[in-house]
């Protein structure tokens, strides 16, 4: 009796453990097309802020943070320098420096203390410089309206059709959606500002009026309270629904409703499947950016020393590249500019040495925004997949780029069929029948 044969059918591991798909989210952030465009994006969001910084009356603010609750004080750039700085962590591991192992972990979370020292900053601008964070925020949401539009374009295609989207077609698509980009994060803070009105200027108003007023508050306050729930649950929703907003523009090609809506709908549904996506996503970062890091650190460090070796000794060369630019190490951090004293035409020079020494750090920082975008693209796919049974290759696609973008599956074109040529009694081709309606000759 021969011995049946079953197959086994493979296991689909990304579909069966969601979370392996965020895997792919370092490949697409490591697009040149989008670290490039988080780079421009970073250059313009810090220029435009160190520009209005020097208006009088919005701008001049080291003088206004003077009172926050800081570490570091300063101009707006000195502040944002100070941001990088601690991006960069204290020092490397514990291998590279013979110090305690906790220093390690100071290295890799170093992304998390970063934009937690970048949201304590935001407030304290919002607190000290409101006007100046008012215009900021304005300029920055309509430049990553722009960006973040197209990098979230990108993405979203390259997880659905693992196909690389021009840059001009990824723009283009960004440009067009740019109104819905833009009022996207805004609308549930306009609710929530609306909503807040309506209940506390009544509340407000009411309590104002001797005797009876505190009475009718306090027999209402329980309306009040359940309507502070109401706008307790939009600020959370708003808050949370933002990093998916702008990949649901992206995937669907919807408009600003649309996405607030499905992005709240999708984490309302899957509230711990988001939560635990969205860690596994930071952690994931988090090794990543180590990598990034030191790849940086290793450019930053071998260009140092191969210029360094080919650098003269004596006659006032020595030393000139360490006063230039300082000797990148895991402690100080690789930092332009030693403040040693400069010699000669050495503090312009300075200046251009610091530009792309800037430019290299710009492109680290620029992986992490690439990073977050890709990663937040990949989980809307997967909550759209777990609630609505949505295949994870399906994207809108307008008409143009399906014009640039080849598509898969499709099939080649038939040649012609090859003409049968009848031979005459003598061996010569017999004259081809004229079409009907061919006037003979």
């Amino acid at each position: 009796m021969s011995e049946e044969r079953r197959d086994l059918a493979a296991i689909d591991w990304r579909r069966s453990f969601g979370c392996l798909e965020i895997l792919r989210s370092f490949r697409i952030a490591i697009n040149p097309v989008s670290l490039l465009l988080c780079l421009v994006g970073l250059a313009a969001t810090v220029g435009v802020g160190i520009l209005l910084d020097q208006v009088p009356g919005i701008g001049e603010t080291a003088e206004k943070m003077r009172t926050a609750d800081l570490d570091f004080r300063g101009t707006y750039f000195d502040s944002i320098s100070e941001c990088a700085r601690k991006l960069w962590g204290t020092s490397a591991a514990a291998a590279l420096r013979g110090g305690p192992f906790d220093e390690f972990y100071a290295l890799a979370a170093a992304p998390v203390v970063a934009v937690t020292r970048l949201a304590g900053l935001i407030m304290a601008y919002w607190t000290n410089a409101p006007w100046f964070a008012l215009v900021n925020t304005i300029l920055a949401l309509a430049i990553w309206a722009t960006v973040g539009g197209a990098v979230t374009r990108i993405a979203a295609v390259r997880v659905a059709r693992e196909e690389s989207v021009p840059w001009k077609s990824a723009v283009r698509f960004a440009c067009s959606k740019w109104l819905s980009l833009a009022s996207s994060p805004l609308v549930p803070f306009g609710v929530l500002v609306l909503i807040a009105f309506l209940v506390g200027a009544p509340s407000g108003l009411f309590l104002m009026v001797p005797y009876a007023g505190e009475v009718v508050v306090g027999i209402l306050f329980g309306l009040v309270l359940a309507l502070g729930l109401v706008l307790a649950l939009i600020l959370i929703g708003g808050l949370f629904s933002m990093a998916l907003q702008w990949p649901t523009i992206a995937a669907e090609g919807s408009d600003a409703f649309d996405a607030i809506s499905r992005s709240v709908s999708y984490i309302s549904s899957r509230p711990w499947r988001y939560l635990f996506y969205t860690v596994f996503s930071a952690l994931y970062g988090c090794l990543t950016f180590v990598f990034v890091k030191v790849l940086a650190f290793l450019t930053l460090r071998v260009t140092h020393e191969a210029v360094g070796v080919f650098t003269w000794k004596g006659s006032g060369f020595e030393g000139k590249l360490d006063r230039l630019w300082s000797v990148p190490t895991w402690a100080a951090g690789p930092w332009p500019r030693s403040g040693n004293q400069l010699l000669g035409a050495e503090d312009t020079a300075a200046y251009f040495f610091a530009f792309w020494v800037w430019i290299v750090l710009g492109m680290m920082i620029a992986f992490l925004i690439s990073f977050f975008f890709s990663s937040q693209t990949v989980i809307y796919f997967l909550l759209r997949r777990a609630v609505d049974a949505t295949d994870m290759e399906e994207v809108y696609m307008e008409e143009s780029d399906e014009e640039e973008l080849p598509v898969s599956g499709q099939a080649a074109p038939q040649a012609a069929p090859p003409q049968v040529v009848e031979l005459g009694d003598s061996g010569a081709a017999k004259p081809e029948a004229p079409m009907p309606g061919t006037p003979s000759k």
